[in-house]
Order: C-alpha cells, then sequence, then structure tokens
C-alpha cells in the first residue's frame, strides 16, 4: 500500500507529461525533433524517479528535479512542459512536510534562485521575465507553505496518538495507582499512629520495673494516639467516599461540596471560584489538584483557615490553595511528602506547571494549568483573527497571479495593451487586493468571506464605468475566479451549517454579474448593446458552467471537512473514553478499598480506642497489634502483587546502587559509591537505609553524591547536595533514632550510622527478606513477650512529639526494633 502511495503521483504526472507532449504532437502527425523529444523524455524519466524518492530524501528530490527542469526548459517548448513545473511544486511541499522550516525555507530560496536564471536566459530582461518569475515563486512560496500545513496537521496526529498511548498506559496503571495512592495514604494517616502505641507502649512495658513513671505516660500517650488514628482513618474514607461523586456534575458545585466536607471535619475552607465551561479532563484535574492540597492541609496544618482559588486567566485556569499557617494544638505531622509530586505530575501531564511553598503565612500550592478546550470537528477554534502564512500567502498569490499573468501576456494579446499605462495597472493590481482580502477570513469568518468577495467583485464595473477601464481587464478578471474558487472551499471546509452548498450558485452569480458588468464598460456586450433581455440572458448562460466549475472545489472542501472531523472525533471519543474507563476503574478500586477499610480496620480501631481509655498496657498492646495486623493485611491487598503475596522483596542497601543509577539523567548525576554486595542486614534496618537515600534523593534538586559503608558493627551513610526541608528531616531523623542511630543533617547534606544488632553478627534472625515479611504472630511467653514480626517495614516510627521516649541499647539482640515492631 506504501509503494502504490508514493509512486502513483510520479507515474501519473509522467504519464501526463508525455501525452501532452511529445505524444500529442504524434498523433496529429507532427512529430517534433528528436533532440528536443529525447531532452523531454530523459527530464520526464528522470523528474518520475526522483519524486519517488520524495518521503526518504526529499531535499536531493529538489535538487534532481529542478536540475532536469533547468536542463529541459532552453531546448522543449517551455508551454509544453508544464506538468514538470508542478513536479517542481511536488518536490517543495515534500520538503516542507519532512524537513524543517529552515531547510524548506533554503530549498525555496534555492528554487526562486534557480527560475530567475533559466527564465532570465530563456526570456531575457523584461516584464515578461518579471511576470514569470513572480508567478513561479509565488508558486513555490505556495506550496512550501501548503507543505507546513500539511506538516503541523501530522504533528497533531502524532501528539493525539502519544496521548492515546499515554491514556491507555493510565487506564493499566488506573487500579494499580489508586492502590499505591491510598496505601499512602494509609501509611501516613493511620500507620505512624499504630506502630507509635506498640512501641510505646511495648517499651514502657518492659521498663516498667526500673521506670513505672512511663507507664501512666505510655497509657495517656496510646488514648489520645488511637483516637487520632480512628478520627484519621474516618476523614480518609469521606475522602475515598467524595473521589466517587459523579464528574459530570459542574466543577464549581463539585469543589463546593468538597470543602463542606472538610468544613465537617473541622477544617475551615473558603472557596474564591472564577469558572467558565473547562474541558472534562482540566476539571477532574482541577479537582483533583484541590482534593490533595485540602488532605495535605488537613494531614500537616489540621485546623488552619484555608483559601482555595480557581480561575480563568486568558488561556490558563490557575489553582491556589493556601493555609494560613495556624495549627491545632496537639495535632501531629505525618506524611511521607509525596502528594506534591504526584500533584506536580497532574499538572505536568496537562502541559502545565505546580509550585509548592511557603506563601500567606503558611503553605501555598499554585497551578497554571492551559486550556486546551477541543475543537469542534470540521472548525477551529473560534478567537482573535490572525490569519496563517498559508492564508497570508494565498491572499498574496491571488493578489499578484491574474496582474502578473496579464504583464506576462502583453505581448502576445492586444486587448490587453491598455493595461500598459501604470495608473491603470495600479487599479487593477488595487482592485484584485481588495478582491482578494477577504480571504484573510476564510476559516474564522467563511461565509462573511464569500460575502465580501462577492461585493469586491461589484467595484470592477463600477471602475470600469468610472475610469474607462479596456476590454483587457475582464482578462483579469477571469484569472482571479481563483479567488472564488477559494472563497467557495472555505464555504465547503468551514462553514455552518455543513448544509453550504447553496453559496456555490451565489459566488457564481456574483462573479458572472461582476465579469459582465466590466465587459460592458463601453456600452456593449458580446458586440450587442447593452438591454436587459441581453444581459439577463448573458447572465443566465454563463452562471450555470460557471456554478459547474465551482462545485468540485466545494465538494473538495467539504470531504476534506468530513475526513478532519471524523479523524479528530476518531481521536477525541477514543481519549475520552479511556479517560472515562480510568475514572471508573479508580472509582472503583476507591470504592473497594473503602468498603475494606470500614469493615476490617475501622472496627478494629474503635476497640482499640475502648481499651486505651480503660484497659491494662498489656490488653492496649494486644489490641494495637491487632489493629496493626487489619491494617497490614488491607495494605497487602493493595500490592501490585497481591496475587502472588510475598514474591516481590522489599527495597533495601542492594538496590541503593540502582536507585542513584534510575535518579540521574540529563542535568542531574547522582553517584553511588559503595559495595557492591551488601550484607545482609535485617529488614527494619536494610528498608530503613534505602528509604532514607530515597527520601533525600526526592528532596535533591541538582547533583548528589551518595557514599555507603556496611560492615558487621554499624552502617554509614553520607550524602551531599540534598536538601531536606523540617518535615523531611524530622522524619529522617525519627526513622534513625528508632533503630538506635544518629543522624545529622545541614546544608551540605546529611550523614547517617546505624548500629547493626548483635543478633545479625552472629545469625539468629529468621526473618524472611521478602514480601511475607511483617505478618502479626502471637506473642510468645517470657519476659519479652510482645514481640512480633515487622508490620510494615516502610512505616515509620513513634511519632517524636508524642512518643514516650524509650532508651533502646543498640548492642541488644532487640535493637532495630522495639518489642518487635520495626520503624
Amino acid at each position: 500500500m506504501n509503494v502504490v502511495r508514493t509512486w502513483w503521483l510520479p507515474v501519473a504526472l509522467a504519464a501526463g507529461q508525455l501525452l501532452l507532449w511529445p505524444g500529442l504532437p504524434v498523433l496529429r502527425g507532427a512529430p517534433p525533433a528528436a533532440v528536443p523529444t529525447a531532452v523531454a523524455l530523459v527530464a520526464t524519466g528522470v523528474t518520475a524517479l526522483a519524486l519517488g524518492w520524495r518521503r526518504r530524501a526529499p531535499v536531493p528530490t529538489v535538487v534532481v528535479v529542478l536540475t532536469a527542469s533547468a536542463v529541459a526548459q532552453p531546448t522543449v517548448p517551455p508551454d509544453e512542459m508544464w506538468l514538470l513545473a508542478v513536479a517542481e511544486l511536488v518536490a517543495l511541499f515534500s520538503v516542507a512536510v519532512h524537513r524543517t522550516g529552515r531547510t524548506t525555507w533554503l530549498a525555496v530560496a534555492g528554487a526562486s534562485g534557480t527560475a530567475v536564471v533559466v527564465h532570465l536566459v530563456r526570456l531575457g530582461s523584461g516584464m515578461s521575465w518579471v511576470g514569470e518569475v513572480v508567478l513561479v515563486v509565488l508558486g513555490y512560496l505556495l506550496a512550501a507553505e501548503l507543505g507546513r500545513s500539511r506538516r503541523r496537521w501530522l504533528a497533531g496526529r502524532t501528539v493525539a496518538a502519544r496521548r492515546l498511548v499515554a491514556a491507555d498506559d493510565e487506564l493499566r496503571r488506573a487500579a494499580e495507582g489508586e492502590r499505591h495512592r491510598l496505601a499512602r495514604e494509609l501509611h501516613d494517616v493511620s500507620a505512624h499512629h499504630l506502630t507509635s502505641i506498640v512501641v510505646t507502649v511495648g517499651a514502657a512495658e518492659r521498663l516498667a520495673g526500673r521506670r513505672p513513671e512511663l507507664v501512666g505516660e505510655a497509657l495517656r500517650f496510646a488514648a489520645s494516639t488511637s483516637r487520632d488514628t480512628l478520627t484519621a482513618l474516618h476523614r480518609l474514607v469521606a475522602v475515598m467516599r467524595d473521589g466517587d461523586r459523579d464528574v459530570d456534575r459542574p466543577l464549581a458545585a463539585r469543589l463546593a461540596e468538597l470543602a463542606d466536607g472538610f468544613r465537617r471535619l473541622d477544617q475551615p475552607v473558603r472557596l474564591d471560584l472564577h469558572l467558565t465551561d473547562l474541558p472534562p479532563a482540566l476539571a477532574e484535574t482541577v479537582h483533583a489538584l484541590v482534593r490533595e492540597a485540602l488532605t495535605n492541609v488537613l494531614r500537616h496544618a489540621r485546623g488552619a483557615d484555608v483559601e482555595v482559588r480557581v480561575a480563568v486567566d486568558g488561556a490558563v485556569a490557575v489553582v491556589e490553595v493556601t493555609d494560613d499557617g495556624r495549627t491545632t494544638p496537639g495535632v501531629t505531622t505525618v506524611g511521607a511528602g509525596r502528594g506534591i509530586v504526584g500533584m506536580r505530575e497532574r499538572a505536568t501531564a496537562l502541559g502545565g506547571t505546580l509550585t509548592a511553598g511557603p506563601g500567606g503565612g503558611g503553605w501555598r500550592v499554585r497551578a497554571e494549568l492551559p486550556v486546551a478546550a477541543a475543537p469542534t470537528p470540521g472548525r477551529p477554534t473560534r478567537g482573535a483573527i490572525q490569519p496563517s502564512l498559508l492564508t497570508t500567502g494565498l491572499v498574496a498569490t491571488a493578489t499578484v497571479l491574474p496582474v502578473a499573468s496579464a504583464v506576462v501576456s502583453m505581448e502576445t494579446e492586444p486587448e490587453l495593451i491598455g493595461l500598459v499605462h501604470p495608473g491603470l495597472l495600479a487599479l487593477v493590481a488595487l482592485l484584485c487586493a481588495v478582491h482578494a482580502a477577504p480571504l484573510l477570513w476564510r476559516v474564522e469568518r467563511p461565509w462573511w468571506t464569500l460575502v465580501g468577495v462577492g461585493l469586491a467583485t461589484t467595484l470592477w464595473p463600477l471602475a470600469a464605468l468610472t475610469f474607462g477601464l479596456p476590454s483587457g481587464a475582464t482578462f483579469v478578471l477571469l484569472i482571479a475566479v481563483v479567488v472564488e474558487f477559494a472563497a467557495v472551499y472555505a464555504v465547503g471546509a468551514y462553514a455552518r451549517p455543513a448544509v453550504s452548498w447553496p453559496g456555490v450558485p451565489l459566488a457564481a452569480l456574483a462573479f458572472v454579474g461582476g465579469l459582465l458588468g466590466t465587459a460592458a464598460g463601453d456600452g456593449s456586450l458580446g458586440g450587442e448593446p447593452v438591454s436587459v433581455p441581453v444581459v439577463l440572458f448573458m447572465v443566465a448562460f454563463f452562471t450555470v458552467p460557471t456554478t459547474v466549475a465551482l462545485l468540485p472545489a466545494w465538494g473538495v472542501g467539504l470531504w476534506v471537512r468530513r475526513r478532519r472531523g471524523l479523524v479528530l472525533s476518531r481521536e477525541g471519543g477514543a481519549l475520552a473514553a479511556t479517560a472515562a474507563r480510568s475514572v471508573a476503574v479508580a472509582a472503583a478500586e476507591r470504592a473497594r478499598i473503602a468498603e475494606g477499610l470500614r469493615t476490617a480496620v475501622l472496627d478494629r480501631a474503635g476497640r482499640l480506642v475502648t481499651v486505651a481509655d480503660n484497659g491494662p498496657p498489656a490488653a492496649i498492646l494486644t489490641e494495637a497489634r491487632a489493629t496493626l495486623a487489619a491494617m497490614r493485611e488491607l495494605l497487602d491487598d493493595l500490592r501490585p502483587d497481591a496475587g502472588s503475596r510475598g514474591s516481590a522483596p522489599q527495597p533495601g542497601a542492594a538496590e541503593i546502587a540502582g536507585l542513584c543509577a534510575i535518579r540521574s539523567g540529563p542535568g542531574r548525576r547522582v553517584t553511588f559509591d559503595g559495595p557492591e554486595t551488601v550484607t545482609p542486614l535485617p529488614v527494619a534496618l536494610d528498608t530503613s537505609v534505602y528509604r532514607l537515600v530515597e527520601a533525600a534523593l526526592e528532596a535533591a534538586a541538582g547533583d548528589v553524591g551518595v557514599r555507603l559503608r556496611v560492615d558487621d558493627q554499624e552502617v554509614r551513610l553520607a550524602m551531599t547536595g540534598t536538601r531536606m526541608d523540617e518535615v523531611a528531616s524530622a522524619a529522617a531523623r525519627a526513622r534513625v533514632e528508632a533503630l538506635g542511630g544518629q543522624l545529622r543533617v545541614d546544608r551540605a547534606g546529611l550523614q547517617a550510622r546505624l548500629p547493626v544488632p548483635l543478633s545479625v553478627r552472629t545469625p539468629v534472625d529468621t526473618e524472611p527478606a521478602h514480601g511475607t515479611a511483617g505478618t502479626v504472630e502471637p506473642a510468645p511467653a517470657g519476659p519479652d513477650s510482645g514481640t512480633a514480626d515487622s508490620a510494615e517495614p516502610d512505616f515509620g516510627t513513634a511519632d517524636p512529639a508524642g512518643a514516650v521516649a524509650a532508651p533502646v541499647d543498640a548492642g541488644s539482640p532487640g535493637a532495630g526494633r522495639v518489642d518487635g515492631v520495626p520503624a
């Protein structure tokens, strides 16, 4: 199929050229001379072969075609080789489609220079030479701009195809992405709380004999934290429930309902909305950004006054969520800090930007998203009238072509002699310019373009009556009929309604009226005195064939309109359907997880509150472990390998080198200095080292250096080029200190030292280094009862602001885990 598409045009041009000349002279019994015939055959064959490579090698194709034409023109009658001139235009069109604009205009300049020299040799200097060169150069420019327009169309189709591929990928990742996002939410909202209860109460229970005052503090901390856990889980369920709302409702209503939901959670929210109708994808992104930003405020600055501003500023939608920084006393700040990364990814996917940082007394999130409304199929989006280069070139061609044709034909057409006068020639040029000017609006206002062209045609008879235009002016107007063809095409391609055929006879009638009026300027028409019957007969006689001649232009425009509409509709429909399926899949996943959260975890969390208010430490510890186990079971179900649980290992120190390689790229260099293999470490220590490097890399913007040393005594980590904020530093410090280590964070980077437990130095730790780690088991009997396997290595540790300090001997068998639960 591609071979046919490539070669049918060169073969058709070559066959047509050979049939026109020398074929027709041979058929008429007057064969041309042998030398011109041989030159024509060779030039036609070379041109056809070159055009067959116009897509793969467009620039060499132009060189070959121009060379063949230049060689043939001095020998072969130029009027007989016009199909080779068409080949030049095809070659330049191919350059514009397949090469850059700079290459295209260089090719046009080279072709124009060749035309100047060839026509100068053939015609000599004079008006005919000027007219020929102007016509040829205009043709080159128009062909190049048509090619550039085609290139833009193909580029648009490529972008649409990439968007559809990205949407398909998003559909495949929709459920997994929602699981990951909600798993992070569960980690951030509840896992820290539950782990801190287990850590604090377990430590207080073991140290009760030496430090009995810790028991009371641990009970108060457990009661407070268990209530925070239950409240946080209820908030998360509310947010997930809001995510299931109907996305087809107006964005303003959805944002108002979202704000009401957060107000019910004691989070003051003020809305400032200045909205217009937004495309569905953009509206969904705006809603998601506001929801995520409010959730972050709820998590990090609960109780702070929040202002949500959404406005459309020209072609950009601006989203701002700002809090004043005030928080409710006693609120614990938790979070992994990945929410902003997700919001930035959403904004970038639509070609926008997102920034987050201090502002308004607290924190400000600002996103700027382009308002890329989908165009109506078959018609560009209305807006400010800014004619394209193609339209401008078309107007220039329609203006110059009739005048240049008259100049070229003056030597052979006696009726054009009257136009030699500079004043009359300038008047005709002005009439041609006014006639072609409405084409500037052919895309945005096709019906007005047709009306403007018709009205401009009536100026020709007025000029003939006023200034006495010679009969040669009708020749110029006949050439200027290209304007009518362009206007009728525009009506077919861009006008509303699609039933636009009445414009064809109207355009024909206006043109015929103007042509006959110009011809009758001297008082006669077709050799007969001007009279009503003669005028009516001539109008009727010429209008019908003119209408028939214009109909193909309208038909081509209508075909292009429908083809363009089908392509855009197919692309838009496929993209919308895929996006809708992604939303539905994510919503279904939210509903499933919310149901699991309600049935599996909320009941346990409620019982934990009751036990924490009344129970002894042992009962609190048991209930906290049971709640943590329920949370672990739900989190296991959220893993992408839930169907083959345990097959994917948790990342550890051995994967840090690979992480550095992945994070290194253009504009950012991450170097790793560490051992190729790492001695097996406890899961909690192994994973914590990896997470510490991962968090520091996420906070870094430039080059980063990572140095890792592991021996049987300790793990030493040093990183340069990181810029961790206070929240990330506090989380990292809590993680390291929970393992009995030390962390120093400054402007230069960070340094961490974490002890390796004695149980690893003499290996007795049988915890498997894969996803099965973390299943809660019954506590063994003995003085240290309460030890259990890790609930989730990535949970973090007790919050430093609320947990009871429990000293841990770095050298004891339990170092790196308090009561069996890793930080």
